[in-house]
C-alpha cells in the first residue's frame, strides 16, 4: 500500500489540478440551470449556524418513476397493463414532465381504485406505491414523503445524509432510461430537497449506480456525467472540491464546522460491477485506488484538526459488492483511523441491517496483486431478483421474514454466522471491529423507510466546552480494550446460549498463521500494514465511548400501510428504535439532570411517540404509551459504540425472540 507521504502529494496534486476544457452541455430543464462551473462557486450556498439539535437524517434509493401508473402490472414494471402494451415504443424513452404535485397518474389511460387484482387475479400496482414488487416509487410517494419531511423535520435536524439513486431502474424494456431523464429525475429531487429542507441544513449527497447511465458503469472524469451532477448539486459541493468532484465524484463537507465532517464517497469505483474501473490495486492510477488515497489524505488532515468524521456512501463495502482490494483498503482504512471515524452509512441493497468489517475477515480476503478479483465467498445481494419475492401478505405472515431470504447462504444467514462467530472476554479486541449501517430505502422493494440519528452534542454550544471533546492521542496499540458498562441479564443469558451453540472451528477459534510481510501478495494484509503506518485506537474516542459527537442511536420511520387502496395517503410510522424506553420519554425528575448532562432534546419529538398524550397525569394514557414504547424498542442500546454494537450482535444470535425480530425488522 502506497505511504501516508505519497498518498499526501497524490491528494495535493489532485485538488490542485484544473479541469480539462468541457463541451457544451444540453439543457436539461429549468432547476439549477448553470452553464459553467464558475457558477457552482457563485452558487452554492454556505448554510447558516443554527442551534444544534443532536439530530440528522438518513435517506436512501429514493428511484422517483413518473411513468408509474396505478393499476398497471407488475410485469410492465408498473407502467402500463400487460395488455396496453404500445407498439412502436421500444427503444424510446419518453420525456414527461416531473413536477406534478398532486401526486396523480401522468396519464390518465389507467384508473382503477380499491383493487389491487385485475379480474385474473393478476397484482395490479397500488395508488402510494406497491410493497414487495419490482416497481419503483410512484410520485405520489415522493411527494407524501418530502411533504412529511419538511413538516416534521425541518427544524428538527443538524445535516443530511442522503446516499443516491434518484432514478428509476431500467427494468422496462418499452420504456428504456435515458441520460436527459437521470438527470431531470436528480434535479427534480434536488429541488424536492431544497423546498423541505431550504438552505441552512448541509445536505451531503452520493452518487449511486442507477444515478448514472448505463447503470453500475462510470469512468474517471472530468466527463459530462461529473461536470453535470456538479451543477446539480452546487449548493450542496464546497467550492473547493470542484475540481476534485469533476475527477472523481466524490468531496468532503464541514457538517458543524471545525468539528464534525461528513465525506461523500463515489462507491462505483470499488463496486465490482463497473467494468469500466480495475478495482484499487496499488501503485496505480486507477480511479478506485486514487480515491483510497484521496480519502487517507482526508482522514489525516481531519484527524490533525481533532474532527470526526462520517464516511458515506450509495454501495456498502462488503466483499460480496466490492473488488477485494477495495474491500480491503477501505477496510484498512476504517481500523486505522478509528478514533476519527464515528461511523459508515450506505444505502443500495434496501435492507435494514448492520454488520462488521474486522481484521480477522480482512486477513483472510484473497487478494490478486494483477488484476481485480471477486471474494470467492458466497453472498447473495437481495437486489438483484425483485420479481422473485413473495408476496406482501406472506412477508408478514408469522413465518414471512425467513422466506424472503429465501435458503442457502444468503444475507441473513451470513450475518447470523458472523454474530455467531464473534469473540467474547478476553479474546474480543475492540480495536479490531468497526461497524457498519445499511438503511432501508424509500422505494417500496420491501416497505419504504427513512432514518433519524441522535449524537452527543454536549459541549457544542455558543460556548464550545473544549474539554467535552475528544483529543486524538498518537498511536494507542496497548490501550486494553475493556467495557466499563454492566452487563444487562438478557445479555448474559444470550451469551451463555452463544457458547453453547458455537460451531467448533469458527474463524476466531484459532491464531491463523499470517503471511510474511516481505511478500508483494501480503503488503495490504492488516499485520502488514499496521507494522508500517500509524494505527489510530483510543478506548475514550467517540466511536467508542460516549462523549460528544458520539451516535446515541437511531429512530427507524416506514409506512407499514403502503399497499392499503385507500385514497387517504398513508401515514409515517416508527418502526423501532435502538433506545431505551426512558430515553424517550424522560422522567420529569430526570429531565433537568439530562438536559444538563446531555444538553439536547429529546431523541424523537414527542408528538411523534405512538400513544404520546401530552397530559399523562391519566393511568391509562401511561399504560398505552408504555407498551407502544415497549414494542418499539427491541435493542435498548445505551448508544451506538462498537461496544455496545456487539453486544446487540451477540444478543441477536443468543435470543431466538430477539433473532425473529431482527429478521422482520430487515
Amino acid at each position: 500500500m502506497r505511504s501516508t507521504l505519497l498518498a499526501g502529494f497524490i491528494g495535493l496534486a489532485i485538488a490542485a489540478s484544473t479541469s480539462a476544457s468541457t463541451s457544451e452541455q444540453t439543457v436539461l430543464g429549468p432547476a439549477l440551470q448553470n452553464t459553467n462551473t464558475n457558477d457552482h462557486i457563485q452558487n452554492s450556498v454556505k448554510p447558516k449556524r443554527r442551534p444544534l439539535k443532536g439530530r440528522f437524517l438518513h435517506i436512501t434509493d429514493i428511484h422517483p418513476d413518473p411513468h408509474y401508473k396505478t393499476g398497471a402490472t407488475f410485469d410492465t414494471g408498473c407502467h402500463r397493463r400487460s395488455k396496453d402494451k404500445k407498439k412502436g415504443k421500444k427503444g424510446k424513452g419518453k420525456d414527461v414532465d416531473y413536477s406534478e404535485e398532486d401526486g396523480q397518474d401522468i396519464e390518465d389511460e389507467i384508473e382503477i381504485k380499491g383493487k389491487d387484482k385485475d379480474k385474473d387475479g393478476v397484482d395490479l400496482a397500488g395508488k402510494w406505491g406497491t410493497a414487495v414488487s419490482k416497481c419503483d416509487t410512484p410520485m405520489s410517494l415522493v411527494n407524501i414523503t418530502f411533504d412529511w419531511l419538511k413538516k416534521e423535520w425541518r427544524d428538527e435536524i443538524d445535516f443530511i445524509v442522503w446516499t443516491g439513486d434518484n432514478a428509476r431502474h431500467d427494468i422496462d424494456r418499452s420504456l428504456p432510461r435515458t441520460t436527459n431523464e437521470i438527470f431531470k429525475l436528480n434535479r427534480m429531487v434536488v429541488s424536492r430537497m431544497l423546498d423541505a429542507f431550504g438552505t441552512d441544513i448541509p445536505i451531503v449527497p452520493s452518487i449511486g449506480n442507477n444515478d448514472i447511465w448505463p447503470h453500475n458503469v462510470m469512468a474517471a472524469g472530468p466527463s459530462r456525467l461529473t461536470e453535470e451532477f456538479l451543477r446539480i448539486w452546487s449548493k450542496f459541493i464546497p467550492p473547493d472540491f470542484s475540481h476534485v468532484f469533476e475527477r472523481g465524484a466524490y468531496f468532503s463537507a464541514e457538517v458543524i464546522p471545525d468539528r464534525l465532517a461528513v465525506i461523500s464517497l463515489n462507491t462505483l469505483f470499488w463496486y465490482d460491477s463497473n467494468t469500466l474501473v480495475d478495482g484499487c490495486a496499488d501503485h496505480t492510477n486507477d480511479p478506485g485506488a486514487l480515491q483510497m488515497d484521496w480519502l487517507d489524505v482526508q482522514l489525516a488532515g481531519f484527524r490533525d484538526r481533532g474532527m470526526q468524521v462520517w464516511l458515506t456512501g450509495h454501495v456498502p463495502p462488503h466483499m460480496g459488492y466490492y473488488y477485494d482490494n477495495c474491500y480491503l483498503r477501505y477496510g484498512d482504512l476504517a481500523l486505522r483511523y478509528q478514533d476519527t471515524i464515528v461511523g459508515h452509512l450506505f444505502g443500495h441493497m434496501n435492507i435494514d441491517h448492520f454488520f462488521f468489517i474486522d481484521v480477522d475477515e480482512l486477513e483472510s480476503t484473497p487478494v490478486s496483486r494483477k488484476s481485480k478479483v471477486k471474494s470467492k465467498k458466497n453472498f447473495a445481494p437481495l437486489t438483484a431478483n425483485l420479481s422473485s419475492l413473495p408476496s406482501f401478505e406472506s412477508m408478514l405472515a408469522p413465518n414471512g421474514p425467513v422466506g424472503i431470504f429465501g435458503a442457502g447462504d444468503t444475507l441473513k444467514d451470513e450475518l447470523k454466522k458472523d454474530f455467531e462467530d464473534m469473540p467474547d472476554g478476553k479474546d474480543l479486541k475492540l480495536k479490531d471491529y468497526v461497524a457498519i449501517n445499511v438503511a432501508a430505502s424509500v422505494i417500496p422493494t420491501y416497505l419504504p423507510g427513512v432514518r433519524v440519528f441522535t449524537y452527543n452534542i454536549s459541549g457544542l454550544g455558543e460556548e464550545v466546552n473544549e474539554d467535552a471533546f475528544y483529543k486524538p492521542h498518537q498511536l494507542s496499540e496497548d490501550i486494553d480494550e475493556e467495557d466499563d458498562e454492566e452487563e444487562e441479564d438478557d445479555e448474559d443469558n444470550a451469551i451463555e446460549v452463544l457458547k453453547k451453540n458455537r460451531r467448533p472451528g469458527h474463524r476466531h477459534d484459532k491464531k491463523r498463521k499470517k503471511g510474511d510481510c516481505k511478500k508483494k501478495e501480503n503488503e495490504d494484509k492488516p499485520h502488514c500494514v499496521f507494522r508500517r503506518l500509524p494505527r489510530y485506537y483510543d478506548k475514550n474516542s467517540p466511536s467508542r465511548s460516549n462523549r460528544a459527537l458520539t451516535p446515541l442511536g437511531y429512530t427507524q420511520f416506514y409506512l407499514p400501510k403502503i399497499n392499503k387502496q385507500s385514497n387517504e395517503p398513508p401515514q409515517w410510522e416508527i418502526e423501532y428504535t435502538t433506545y431505551k424506553k426512558d430515553v424517550l420519554v424522560p422522567h420529569p425528575s430526570n429531565l433537568t439532570a439530562q438536559s444538563q448532562k446531555w444538553n439536547q432534546p429529546p431523541p424523537i419529538p414527542l408528538n411523534l411517540l405512538p400513544e404520546y398524550n401530552s397530559d399523562q397525569s391519566v393511568t391509562a394514557s401511561k399504560d398505552k404509551l408504555e407498551k407502544a414504547l415497549k414494542k418499539i424498542t427491541p435493542w435498548r442500546m445505551s448508544d451506538l459504540t462498537i461496544p455496545n454494537y456487539i453486544k446487540l450482535s451477540r444478543k441477536l444470535v443468543g435470543d431466538k425472540g430477539m433473532w425473529d425480530k431482527f429478521q422482520e425488522i430487515m
